[in-house]
């Protein structure tokens, strides 16, 4: 039985912020009845209007070349499939080649790579050399062939079986067209979609239209995702069980009650998922492919609010030393570990201690000589940092105190936190509800840093956080995560007394 159809509002839906490298993944799709017309030009418009002023594309407020090699590969792949009267992709084509020369050179210092980043790059790579050889910088992109070949025997074969969804198929489009153009609609979803992944959707509905076939049902996705959008589309959607879970999560950690009606709404929902089909959690029902850090975070979640969960689906992604995020991916994320140390501390009992020493040990080899950590999921340190002080805390409280040590340290005179230019609402959100929990453990020597948060978030209450911090396929922003992190976090600064009475009330549309 199909599943009801996905929302049809962002502020309910698991809504991404969009970005240019989804966006051009549809933008190069040919309209069913005129082939040499681009099926979506609002999709093009956008690029073209969208480009940074440094002539490349992706997050415009934080910088990471990974991304924005992606993102201006694609953009000008985009561009550069149909025809160019006025010239203006034509000039905008060459910024971008020029952007991604001067981007090739970072990205030897960038500690992660996007998601898929070492299978797409190369797809795109071969897309642009016909037009573009001399002028792409293929020495610098040589590294990324050998990681490819290494993440390319982990999943042993490129065999798309509709019967068992692999991973892998979030980024499908890294496929050559040919490949694409044999397969059928019976590797959509429910939703019409591959997997929720827009550009893999976006590049089999190319596929087979190139083949003179079309998708109605992968059109359809793509032309809801672009209404919703305007013109644009997020890198995934929906992402609906991922957004319920971290919302209620920063809920749990700011202090709210699992039996506050609106966090009960969250935890029905996710415990609904939990049981939808093999026990455990996706990024969405619409992608029956569990991953690590969705179900160790629901796991942590449903025990808080009662619902003792079997821990069978949480410990399936063990692997002796330390959680994996995916059966078959190539690096392990810190911030999944944490959350993996935070779910073994909440089962009553503390049944797995031996497993928490293992990884507590995992985990603190990962670290910085600076106490921080890099992750692949979260691109500000402060992510991993802010939560590794509870899953620390009352256990080892050396680390824990270390931690928010470094946080005090490296708070700004704003009285926020922003690890690369300046204070961020989200960066400041998660630092607060981190020194909230040593607080708590008394591992804080006062509370002078979090009453000049306090001051910080009062002051920008009325703003929108821009910045996009987590990594996807790009940088992206989950505004109702975002948004959650900063109530639950001046509920918290509210019930210790150092900011003003705040009254709000927690909502999955917010």
């Amino acid at each position: 039985m199909e599943r009801d159809a996905p929302y049809s509002t962002p502020a309910l839906s698991g809504w991404m912020a969009s970005d240019a490298y989804s966006t051009a993944w549809l933008a190069m799709v040919p309209d069913l009845g005129e082939p040499s017309r681009p099926a979506w030009p609002q999709a093009v418009d956008f690029l073209l209007h969208h480009q940074l002023p440094d002539g490349g594309w992706g997050a415009p407020h934080i910088y990471y070349a990974h991304e924005r090699t992606i993102s201006t590969a694609a953009a000008i792949a985009a561009l550069s499939a149909w025809p160019d009267p006025s010239g203006q992709a034509q000039c905008a084509i060459q910024r971008g080649l020029r952007a991604l020369r001067r981007y090739a050179r970072d990205l030897a210092g960038e500690p992660h790579e996007p998601v898929g980043f070492e299978l797409l790059l190369p797809r795109l790579r071969s897309m642009l050399l016909p037009q573009y050889e001399a002028e792409l910088p293929l020495r610098e992109w040589e590294p990324v062939e050998h990681i490819s070949r290494q993440k390319l025997a982990l999943i042993e074969r490129l065999e798309v079986d509709p019967r068992q969804p692999r991973a892998w198929w979030f980024s499908l489009e890294m496929l050559p067209e040919a490949h694409l153009a044999l397969l059928d609609d019976s590797i959509l979803g429910d939703d019409g979609s591959i997997g929720t992944s827009t550009a893999a959707t976006a590049a089999y509905l190319r596929a087979r239209r190139g083949a003179g076939l079309d998708s109605p049902r992968a059109a359809r996705y793509l032309e809801n995702v672009l209404r919703l959008g305007n013109g644009s589309a997020p890198f995934c959607w929906p992402a609906e069980v991922y957004e319920r879970v971290w919302m209620a999560d920063s809920y749990r950690r700011g202090g709210f009650s699992p039996a506050d009606p609106q966090v009960r709404q969250l935890v029905e929902a996710i415990r609904a998922s939990w049981v939808l089909g093999e026990p455990g959690l996706s990024s969405s029902d619409y992608f029956p492919v569990n991953d690590g850090d969705d179900t160790l975070v629901g796991f942590t979640v449903l025990t808080w609010a009662g619902v003792a969960p079997p821990e069978d689906a949480a410990l399936a992604f063990w692997n002796n030393t330390h959680f994996l995020s995916y059966l078959d991916e190539r690096s392990s994320s810190v911030s999944a570990n944490i959350h993996g140390l935070t779910a073994l501390r909440t089962q009553p009992g503390f049944p797995h201690r031996d497993k928490a020493e293992r990884l507590a040990a995992w985990l603190l080899e990962h670290r910085h000589e600076d106490g921080s950590f890099d992750d692949k999921w979260h691109y500000s340190p402060f992510y991993s940092l802010s939560r590794a002080i509870p899953a620390f805390a009352g256990w080892k409280d050396g680390v824990a105190r270390e931690c928010a040590a470094l946080i005090v340290e490296r708070q700004r005179e704003d009285g926020g936190w922003g690890w690369f230019e300046r204070s961020t609402i989200e960066e400041t959100a998660h630092c607060v509800l981190g020194l909230v929990s040593a607080e708590q453990h008394g591992l804080l020597a006062d509370r002078t840093a979090l009453e000049r948060a306090g001051r910080f978030l009062a002051a920008t209450a009325d703003q929108r956080p821009v910045e996009r911090f987590w990594i996807g396929k790009t940088l992206f922003r989950p505004d109702n995560i975002v948004e959650a992190t900063r109530h639950a976090a001046m509920r918290a600064l509210t019930r210790l007394g150092v900011m003003p009475v705040y009254t709000h009330q927690p909502s999955p549309a917010d």
